[in-house]
């Protein structure tokens, strides 16, 4: 863990230190000299360090996380074919529908859930009905079995003893 931590240190460093330069370094590193075509296969060839000015300068820059002095327009860096604010478009363009796909793929989902839960409350509360109907039912056919017992023992009673029911006068 050690070796490889102290290995990621010493690669940030050696990368920190060889971009060090000052501006007049970068400035020198990138001027394209009399030997050299003044194109933008030249310049971009020098690295990502430069960057070609296209437009009316025509000239080979330093890079610094900006394009100084260079309408964007007319930057191109690393690749001449293609110009950095139609990739910066592109580039957003992208985005942006990477972006509405993630947005409608989360709606679907929430939606899909959302569907789910309805389905499955519908379901667990029908399930639930039925066991109150079922639990009624029972207590209503203990209800009138109980009933009928009842009846059947005050008519034994009745019986027994000779006493006549609440509708009878007593007149045969």
């Amino acid at each position: 863990m050690i070796h490889r931590l102290l290995l990621f240190f010493s690669i940030v460093l050696v990368s920190v230190c060889a971009d060090n330069m000052t501006w007049s370094e970068k400035q020198e590193y990138c001027r394209i000299g009399s030997n050299d075509l003044n194109t933008c296969e030249t310049c971009v060839g020098k690295g990502s360090n430069c960057f070609w000015c296209g437009g009316k300068t025509k000239r080979c820059m330093p890079f610094d996380w900006y394009y100084p002095d260079c309408n964007i327009k007319h930057v191109k860096y690393n690749v001449c074919w293609v110009s950095t604010s139609a990739a910066a478009i592109v580039i957003a363009i992208c985005a942006g529908i990477i972006a509405v796909i993630l947005i409608a793929c989360f709606c679907y989902c929430c939606c899909k859930c959302k569907e789910y839960n309805r389905i499955h409350k519908k379901a667990k509360a029908q399930k639930w009905n039925e066991k109150r109907m079922t639990a009624q039912q029972e207590m209503d056919e203990r209800h009138s079995v109980r009933s009928d017992q009842r009846k059947a023992e005050l008519e034994a009673y009745r019986m027994k003893y000779n006493i006549p029911a609440k509708g009878d006068d007593g007149k045969v």
